[in-house]
């Protein structure tokens, strides 16, 4: 970092194929800019936690990442891939992700970044198992080599990104060890955590906690390994950087502009004088140990150096008009570095809290900054707030005065600005459009006229809510340290302590609609009722009524009163909605809108994504429901026991439809009375979620032998090793490329091979209509072989594949019925798939022995 000019960039698909070691070593241990590019966030997988799926499992993933991140020290970026779900091949993920889009979001980011080396952690070719991770391994070689080529992705330059080449390509080996060409070490003592690398990292992976990536945190050597795939240096298998300028004289300190054209000249800016003086001066800090006045003075002389750098070398030429430098990524970082060091030098704490975080386009939000000076010298602290509109222009208040802070004093600073009237609802930027298919659609900058970089491939925009604090040592001398902060509500939970809250605008009246999707029966002539929750965002009063509009022709619903006088004051309301006379199979929808008395109309509801292990994320959803109106019959059924399992919604689709469910608890499971349920429903990896059906599986064996009918959905390796089935199963490895059998095209044929099976009879007959509209994919961890006593009711493959008989099997247990299914419900039914539902009915209504 400072003293050096090291940069490696990381490829792979998704959160959790990151070599977080190789990170953690990169950063901490060579003191390298080290960065991972995820192509997607992870949207299509599993949440073992939390109920989020799709666009809010990808914000959860972001932020688990980012939390990682926080650990080895490197940055994060992605491409506009949405993560459509498991492919098998890279022919089916050009299908989804256009080829040359990603490709050229991949060279933004090597030209935003500009690394020196490139380290794709897929090789590219069918080894990879996954067709992302062929995507991830081809797209990184690609851009390796075209990321530098002037000729290519020209438009790139609109956004201030020039050529780059980076000098070396190398692959993860971890996976493919004979192919090895350098390793590393990741088992070494990091003193400033007394933690070694591997152990940070580790702690790092932990954090997936979305993705059970829980690691143990082993002591001892651990090594990381390497293939070099290209090198420009010509150095050959040496070390890592070998053959590599890493001195601060190779750093490009940024670009040379000239305007006037179609497109503007780009020169690389040479060292300096000012640059030699910079790099004596960091030797010296370096060399400085434990004489921290020293070392401030050292480097607040060096940050002027750097900066004077570039004024020395942007100077123009006679022949160049209208010149402008820009100051390069490797600069700042550099200055960057420099103002951290600076910061702590100086044992001055900075903070800003607001009294509000939940707050409405032009409410007052009081700011509260606080300066803590922990030194023995006096510091000038100049505090300052800003506001800033996505991608638009800042504001705040006039800066008052600086502030003498004397040592061991806070000083504080109380200051009331309103949140601007067109501040928008805060929405992270690559949602505030529809996808376009599997892409996300990157928005415009609000004015023409705003400069500075683009958020394209960031993690998130820079929060609007932030505050700043420059130091210095007296009136009128030069910054010598300057603080940044996002400005965040702080409130005290009596289990976990001080929990920080970032600052979301979200509506005046905040509008949810339950259920999201609506299973209806095509023959049913019973109203179905909609819950509409409004939430007051605002501290003054504000009254109206609440509206459900339904599909014309539909019998109309009288609007209903609300009036709040309080923020965060919720109320709901409910609706009865009857269908007409006749009924046409199809898709429709209602939308719920709330108009208060100056005639405003809100329809959208902002949602969080929350846990204790990242930072709070928000996002909006229209009020709108889906009704899916199909021929649907249901089973005759008394009580259904549930067992809830990851990431699992189906308890309320069943309940929507009209079925009753209990949740199965704990004591329940241990002792209460199985028997009064006609069937009890495994959710999908309840082993993994559940520890109480673990420890009672037993039970639930001894309930299907009395008679009862017992429906496991699919369940990963811990189900089938530990034998929790009545009869012998097995499936796939847990090896890569492919460790379970699986579905994944959601089109794929399917074939009943028991047709005279009550599975596919009653009381919903199939037919090839039901297979239609399935989401995704059709299923996973089918069984691989099994028991003669279970029954494969139906096959399916995807193209190329053999066909698959074990994502539903069926077998008598005593005088009961045990059904384990790897057909992938937990998508299907929220989704209100029709044919997925029509064959869930028909195993819930299976009998005994059948």
């Amino acid at each position: 970092m400072l003293g050096h000019y090291k940069r490696v960039l990381m490829i792979g698909a998704h959160p959790d194929d990151e070599d977080t070691e190789l990170l953690t070593v990169l950063v901490r241990g060579m003191g390298a800019e080290a960065a991972y590019l995820s192509l997607n966030r992870g949207e299509g997988g599993q949440n073992l936690i939390g109920a989020e799926l799709g666009e809010a499992l990808g914000l959860l993933r972001t932020e688990e990442l980012l939390a990682a991140r926080r650990l080895d020290g490197a940055r994060q970026y992605f491409t506009r891939a949405y993560d459509f779900g498991y492919s098998k091949t890279l022919e089916e993920t050009w299908q989804h992700w256009p080829q040359n889009e990603i490709l050229k979001d991949v060279v933004r980011i090597v030209r935003k970044f500009r690394p020196q080396i490139i380290v794709s952690i897929f090789s590219g070719t069918p080894r990879d198992g996954h067709g992302q991770h062929q995507a991830a391994g081809w797209v990184a070689q690609q851009a390796f080599r075209l990321a530098g080529d002037s000729t290519e992705l020209r438009e790139l330059a609109r956004e201030g990104l020039v050529p780059w080449e980076p000098l070396k390509l190398y692959r993860s080996a971890r996976f493919d060890t004979a192919a090895t060409t350098l390793t590393l070490e990741g088992g070494v003592l990091d003193p400033a955590v007394g933690k070694s690398f591997h152990q940070i990292a580790m702690a790092g992976r932990s954090l997936h906690r979305s993705q059970d990536m829980g690691r143990l945190q082993q002591i001892g050597p651990s090594t990381i390994r390497l293939a070099l795939m290209e090198d420009r240096t010509g150095a050959g298998t040496g070390g890592l950087f070998s053959g590599i300028d890493t001195s601060l004289a190779a750093m490009p300190l940024g670009e040379r502009r000239v305007v006037g054209g179609p497109s503007s000249l780009v020169r690389r800016l040479q060292p300096t004088p000012s640059l030699r003086r910079y790099l004596a001066r960091i030797d010296s800090v370096l060399q400085a140990s434990g004489n921290n006045s020293r070392r401030r003075l050292l480097l607040a002389r060096a940050w002027r150096d750097l900066e004077n750098s570039v004024v020395e070398a942007s100077r123009p030429d006679t022949a160049e008009k209208q010149l402008y430098y820009t100051r390069g990524v490797e600069l700042s970082d550099q200055l960057s570095h420099l103002n951290s060091a600076a910061g702590h030098l100086s044992r001055v704490l900075f903070d800003a809290i607001v009294d509000d975080d939940r707050v409405v386009a032009g409410q007052r939000l009081r700011w509260s900054l606080s300066a803590w000076n922990a030194s023995a010298r006096s510091h000038v602290a100049l505090m300052s707030i800003t506001q800033c509109i996505p991608m638009g222009d800042c504001h705040g208040p006039d800066v008052p005065e600086p502030r003498t802070i004397k040592p061991g004093q806070v000083e504080s600073l109380t200051v009331d600005f309103n949140v601007l009237d067109q501040q928008p609802l805060t929405i992270p930027y690559f949602l505030r459009s529809p996808r376009d298919g599997d892409l996300y659609a990157w928005p415009e900058r609000v004015a023409s006229h705003i400069l500075g970089p683009l958020p394209y491939g960031d993690p998130f925009e820079p929060p609007e809510f932030a505050a700043s604090s420059e130091l210095t040592a007296g009136a009128g001398d030069s910054v010598e340290a300057s603080f940044w902060t996002e400005a965040v509500y702080r409130v005290n939970d009596q289990a976990r302590g001080e929990v920080r809250r970032p600052v979301t605008v979200v509506p005046r009246v905040d509008v949810k609609l339950d259920p999201a999707t609506e299973l209806w029966p095509l023959n049913s002539t019973a109203s179905h009722r909609f819950t509409v929750t409004l939430t007051h965002g605002a501290k003054d009063s504000t009254a109206g009524t609440i509206t459900l509009l339904v599909p014309r022709g539909w019998p109309g619903l009288a609007p209903q009163r609300f009036s709040f006088s309080r923020e965060d004051e919720r109320e709901t309301f409910v609706f009865d909605v009857k269908p007409p006379a006749r009924l046409t199979a199809g898709s429709l929808q209602v939308r719920a809108i709330a108009r208060d008395t100056a005639g405003t109309m809100y329809g959208i509801g902002t949602h969080f994504v929350d846990y204790p292990h990242i930072r709070p994320r928000s996002y909006t959803k229209p009020a709108i429901a889906t009704l899916r109106i199909a021929p649907i019959a249901l089973p005759r059924v008394t009580r259904v026991g549930y067992v809830r399992g990851a990431a699992d919604r189906i308890p309320e689709a069943l309940g929507n439809a009209g079925i009753p469910v209990t949740l199965l608890t704990a004591a329940m499971l241990e002792r209460g009375n199985l028997d009064r349920y006609s069937a009890i429903v495994v959710g999908p990896r309840a082993y993994e979620t559940d520890s109480a059906l673990v420890e009672n599986n037993r039970r639930l064996l001894a309930y299907a032998r009395r008679g009862g009918l017992l429906i496991v959905q699919y369940q990963q390796h811990r189900f089938f090793n530990g034998r929790f089935a009545p009869y012998p199963m097995k499936v796939g490895g847990t090896n890569p490329p492919v460790s379970h059998d699986r579905v994944v095209d959601e089109r794929a044929p399917v074939r009943i091979t028991a047709s005279e099976h009550a599975a596919v009879r009653t009381p919903n007959r199939l037919g090839n209509a039901d297979w239609q509209g399935w989401v995704q994919e059709r299923g996973l961890y089918f069984a691989r072989s099994w028991d003669r006593r279970y029954r494969p009711i139906l096959e399916t493959h995807d193209p190329g594949d053999p066909p698959l008989a074990g994502g539903l099997l069926i077998a008598p247990v005593g005088k009961g019925t045990y059904v384990y299914t790897g057909l992938s419900f937990f998508r299907q039914l929220p989704a209100g798939v029709p044919g997925a539902f029509r064959l869930f009915a028909n195993l819930l209504a299976l009998r005994r022995g059948r």
